[in-house]
């Protein structure tokens, strides 16, 4: 078992920082949610002693019971490095430490994290931070120091993250639990000080139970963004890796300085790697939400970039070639034989009603039974190599159903389908019926276009690495 499998699964743990006066302190909030909600057998130390929450406090990691795997330290930067001592002499092995006051502050500050990095790897100790908030895992961990109450949880899931910014890793929970997109860890890395996101990258990619990674990053220190994309490169052979880079603007540059310290470094250079490396790069937290759900999903790979597109409205579909043209994706036009092949199977009373040119507007009188027969018409032409799904409940012949009746049809082809559908709570039963059945739902017409511009770029990644070990 690795010190990660530890951190992220640790059977007892202790709080370092908690306070006997201010139960509102970050130490306090984490030891609450490690003792009672996580379950876990938490201790807080102090080096006053006393009671917290109806719980002994320990004067010291020294003093503290047996058997702790993780110390979560929550002091004043200048005390971390005696407690990281203490820890090393107790042959504690995680360690995650959410104080600030280290490189992000200057030279000063950078001296007392070498000091702790030294600490941690003369002991083989793993350490998340400093100047984090933590580390969540679904069930079985949480160290953000905010309060349960007031930052929303994702159900768990098969998406892992990890970000240098703590404040936007909580926006993206909150995110991904108001749509139900489940994860299997959230990591707040803060300076990286010893443990990086291509560690968390490389340890996540080795995971089964892990389908899709996700990284906020804003820049590396001197010499690592090449160690970034290298190790990347073996894990996106097997699964998809998103990141979003911050600071490529020159103000962005510099806010990231007094931030995390970090060098954001060129964005055409870091772009290029990125590409050359199979790491998709999204260009804002729409696409990570969009390339999120699509990957968290088990979708067959676009062989083009052309796109059948089925709807119960043209001003939909018009929307959604636009979109389509901003990404290079393409709207074929259908010829006379193929308009003739779906016209046919339409509902006699409209079919003279229906546009066949793509995208195809069934027009508002569809039924579930239109969509499914058409789709499966347009699903066997050549020159579609996946189908986009522009769904509009209100329409009267649409019924619950139609997701599972879609991707029944879907299942019998080889190619990617994307559904939109509005995403309001009335229309969540149609969602469950597409995403149980293994269709992906964008609640914006921009999101379902940008899952397929996703799934297209990992496509195109995944054929050229194919054509160059074929070649080898």
């Amino acid at each position: 078992m690795s010190t990660l499998d530890v951190m992220l699964n640790p059977k007892a743990a202790a709080v370092v920082g908690v306070s006997t006066t201010n139960p509102f302190s970050p130490g306090n909030v984490i030891f609450r949610k490690l003792r009672f909600e996580n379950q876990l057998d938490a201790f807080p130390i102090n080096p006053k002693g006393g009671l917290v929450e109806g719980q002994k406090v320990y004067k010291s990691i020294s003093e503290a019971p047996e058997g702790i795997d993780l110390v979560v330290i929550s002091v004043a930067a200048k005390y971390v490095p005696s407690v990281m001592k203490e820890c090393a002499e107790r042959g504690i092995k995680a360690v995650i430490v959410v104080s600030g006051g280290f490189s992000e502050t200057g030279e000063a500050g950078e001296n007392l994290q070498n000091e702790i990095v030294e600490i941690a790897n003369s002991n083989d100790m793993t350490m998340v931070g400093p100047n984090c908030i933590g580390v969540f895992v679904p069930r079985v961990l949480d160290t953000f120091f905010l309060p349960s109450e007031r930052v929303a949880r994702p159900r768990e899931g098969n998406v892992a993250i990890i970000s240098q910014s703590g404040g936007w890793l909580v926006e993206r929970l909150e995110e991904y639990a108001a749509r139900d997109l489940g994860i299997a860890a959230a990591i707040s890395i803060g300076n990286a000080a010893q443990t990086r996101v291509d560690d968390f990258v490389e340890y996540f990619g080795n995971r089964d139970d892990i389908s899709v990674i996700v990284a906020y990053i804003e820049g590396f220190p001197e010499g690592e963004g090449r160690d970034f994309v290298e190790s990347a490169s073996s894990v996106t052979v097997n699964k998809p890796l998103i990141v979003l880079k911050g600071g490529k603007s020159e103000a962005g540059h510099r806010a990231t300085q007094s931030h995390t310290s970090s060098l954001a470094g060129s964005a055409e250079i870091t772009s290029a790697a990125f590409k050359q490396y199979g790491i998709l790069e999204a260009i804002d937290e729409d696409e990570v939400m969009a390339y999120s759900k699509a990957f968290s999903f088990k979708l067959q790979q676009m062989q083009g970039s052309r796109i059948g597109c089925l709807t119960v409205s043209g001003g939909h579909g018009v929307i959604a070639v636009d979109e389509g043209d901003h990404y290079g994706l393409e709207f074929p036009q259908f010829d006379k034989s193929q308009r003739d092949a779906m016209r046919e199977v339409m509902t006699p009373s409209y079919r003279d009603i229906s546009s066949f040119r793509n995208p195809c507007d069934l027009t508002g009188s569809a039924s579930d039974i239109d969509y499914e027969r058409v789709l499966d018409v347009m699903l066997k032409f050549d020159n579609i190599d996946s189908a986009l799904l522009l769904l509009l409940p209100y329409a009267p012949g649409i019924s619950l159903q139609i997701g599972a009746r879609v991707a029944n049809v879907a299942k019998r082809y080889q190619k990617t389908v994307v559904s939109y559908v509005p995403y309001l709570g009335k229309y969540e039963v149609i969602i469950r019926g597409f995403e149980l059945n293994g269709i992906p739902v964008g609640d914006t017409i921009e999101e379902a276009v940008q899952m397929l511009n996703g799934i297209r770029k990992r496509s195109e990644f995944l054929q050229r690495m194919g054509k160059l070990r074929a070649e080898k």
